[in-house]
């Protein structure tokens, strides 16, 4: 048999990739199934001016606002990069009724004005290793452009997928450090599209003299209820010692402030614009059920015991067949099953007592051990059973025999699974709205498009129809 490839680098690169996904989110899921090998040399990272947009760009006027830049991001909740579909689901806790209910006073107190003008944040230095002003050109590469909101490399790169980096990158060659980098945030850019999307039609509904407010509030509860819980996590004595911890890896305090906010008030403002109707009639939850029977058909189970031994070159047939025999017979005389494979069976789980859990009928390879498990009456004991190299002797415990589960217990999960999709074609017909009233452009796109480009790619409205 020949040996096998090497791997090549690109499926190295993947395989990091993926690693550094499950090191940024707990049950984050996967994104997007490919990702490009190569970086275009329009990618060379840049600093955008100091106003956010595009004299092009179709928004209001533009806003300069001081703040330090450097990498976002939450690494106790990963609650920045997580997606939004999800609701809230771990980062804002009681900060997500004092969004809610700034945000319906805002709303009660006038008509929208107009897109709100992103701020620019001045990448921050990464410390005074390495190459520290490599790294900040770096971070302050602009990926993406959702209306008038900037999305910086240092926006994607979460302090766990740095962490991940220093820990896997040593030794590797720069430009594939680089691609890894890049890798990486093509991973997570889509989930953080979305929030932008749905921040940005906030911005363009909420009167705009009402949005410092808000975001004033939301500082402060951030402040209250997230950063002791940050700091604690980064083992940080106090906040100077934990933005001096931020600023070495090229994050800020600021800048997780911000993302804290968009991520907030696009999930209550996803809320407050997907509402789906929850009525489900009795006769679509019937017809789920008969157009999906198969899914509710359950194969035979039980849960038995077996007390084996092994034959082969330390023990003959005989030997082994004599030795079970009188475990067998230890067993008929009262003695507990469990006790004597505890003692002498050779079984994988001997040291549990010999006991199997629910295991499904055609489930082990084991063809003369699964036919005896399914057809011995239960708590009777078998004979010697010879499989392979093996000797068995086994007692079924339970048995459940093959059925459907009945209408009357499926319903209530028949119910969630509608709902669900129901939730899921609300989010994505808002989120297609969005996208026809907002210009969106990354570097991933399409080579030759641009973010100084009045008009984007295929779907995408031109400047002209853009709000």
């Amino acid at each position: 048999m020949p040996p096998p490839r090497p791997r090549t680098r690109r499926a190295i690169l993947t395989c990091l990739v993926a690693a550094a996904m499950t090191a940024c989110a707990a049950d984050a899921p996967a994104q997007t199934p490919g990702v490009r090998a190569t970086v275009p040399a329009a990618q060379t990272p840049t600093i955008p001016s100091a106003s956010s947009r595009p004299p092009t760009w179709p928004t209001s006027a533009p806003e300069n606002t001081d703040s330090n830049d450097a990498d976002h991001d939450k690494p106790l909740d990963n609650h920045v990069l997580s997606s939004i579909r999800a609701n809230p689901g771990a980062p804002l806790g009681p900060v997500r009724d004092l969004i809610a209910s700034e945000v319906a006073k805002a709303v009660a107190s006038g008509s929208g004005g107009g897109v709100v003008p992103a701020a620019y944040e001045a990448a921050v230095a990464t410390g005074t290793s390495g190459e520290p002003e490599f790294k900040s050109l770096e971070t302050a590469l602009v990926v993406a452009r959702v209306g008038p909101e900037v999305v910086l490399e240092a926006d994607l790169l979460t302090p766990k997928a740095v962490e991940f980096l220093e820990k896997v990158t040593p030794g590797m060659p720069p430009e594939k450090v680089r691609e890894l980098r890049l890798q990486i945030c093509q991973q997570v850019l889509p989930q953080h599209v979305e929030t932008l999307l749905v921040y940005v039609d906030a911005c363009r509904e909420i009167p705009a003299d009402k949005l410092p407010e808000i975001r004033k509030n939301v500082d402060r509860a951030f402040d209250e209820q997230q950063l002791p819980r940050l700091m604690k996590d980064a083992n940080a004595a106090n906040s100077l010692d934990y933005e001096k911890s931020l600023r070495a890896r090229g994050m800020s305090l600021d800048r997780m402030r911000k993302m804290f906010f968009e991520r907030g008030l696009a999930q209550e403002w996803m809320r407050k614009n997907v509402k789906p109707d929850e009525e489900i009639a009795h006769a679509e939850l019937i017809a789920w059920y008969q157009n999906h029977l198969s899914d509710y058909d359950y194969p035979a189970k039980a849960r038995f015991e077996a007390i084996t031994v092994k034959m082969g070159l330390k023990r003959s047939r005989r030997e082994a067949w004599e030795m079970l025999a009188a475990m067998g017979n230890e067993v008929l005389a009262g003695r507990p099953l469990a006790d004597v494979a505890r003692e002498r069976s050779e079984g994988p789980t001997a040291a549990s007592g010999g006991a199997f859990d629910w295991t499904g009928k055609g489930s082990l390879a084991a063809t003369r051990l699964d036919e005896a498990i399914f057809s011995l009456p239960v708590g009777q004991l078998s004979t010697i059973i010879e499989e392979g190299e093996q000797l068995h002797i086994v007692r079924v415990t339970e048995r459940k025999e093959a059925g459907r589960t009945p209408f009357t217990e499926a319903q209530v999960g028949i119910r969630e699974t509608l709902l669900a999709d129901r939730r899921q074609q609300a989010t994505d017909d808002y989120l297609s709205k969005l996208r026809q009233r907002t210009p969106v452009w990354t570097v991933f796109d399409e080579r030759g498009s641009s973010p100084l480009d009045p008009q984007f790619t295929a779907g995408r409205p031109s400047s002209s129809t853009t709000r």
